[in-house]
């Protein structure tokens, strides 16, 4: 499994980043299942499908990037650049116990923040279940990525050491 990227230099655009985002679908599609993107339909919580296709995909994008994934099955990913992080109040309203203590033993937020994303994406729930309730210590750790001032989790099950992800770094159009 892949998990397609593209860092950008300088600051995107809203409309640039769901652009951005679109080309990495499109060419994730056209490389792992030779197909071309079909119409994207959304669910209750706003996770996106194609309407005629079976494959399963999952983006995102933030100000200086864009991220993309496809599989046979739900998957979930989520791409944040660190200048959009500080450690400050929203670290008690998101962070279960486990991933508090994590903190306070180094753990990044960031890398907690991108995991929560990650899953609520797969589950298709979004936040309808708050972030809280979503323990990242349990999950593996080769699901998440450091790329410059980027960073990059998936999630997808079952995981397993046969279906680590790699990071594929694409150039923008």
């Amino acid at each position: 499994m892949n998990i397609y990227f593209c860092a950008c230099d300088t600051p995107l655009t809203q409309a640039q980043q769901r652009e951005l985002a679109l080309y990495l679908l499109d060419h994730a599609l056209e490389r792992e299942f030779k197909v071309k993107r079909g119409e994207i339909i959304y669910g209750e919580h706003g996770k996106p499908y194609f309407k005629d296709l079976p494959v399963r995909f999952n983006y995102s994008h933030c100000k200086y990037g864009a991220a993309c994934i496809v599989a046979d099955d739900e998957v979930g990913v989520d791409i944040e650049s660190t200048d959009r992080f500080t450690q400050g109040k929203i670290i008690k309203k998101v962070c279960c116990d486990n991933e508090l203590t994590a903190i306070e033993q180094g753990a990044q937020f960031i890398e907690i923040w991108v995991q929560k994303e990650a899953y609520a994406k797969f589950t298709g729930k979004g936040f309808a279940e708050g972030f809280k309730t979503i323990d990242t210590t349990t999950f593996p750790k080769e699901l998440v990525f450091k790329q410059g001032d980027l960073y990059i989790a998936c999630y997808f099950e079952p995981v397993s050491c046969s279906s680590t992800p790699q990071l594929v770094q694409v150039l923008p159009p």
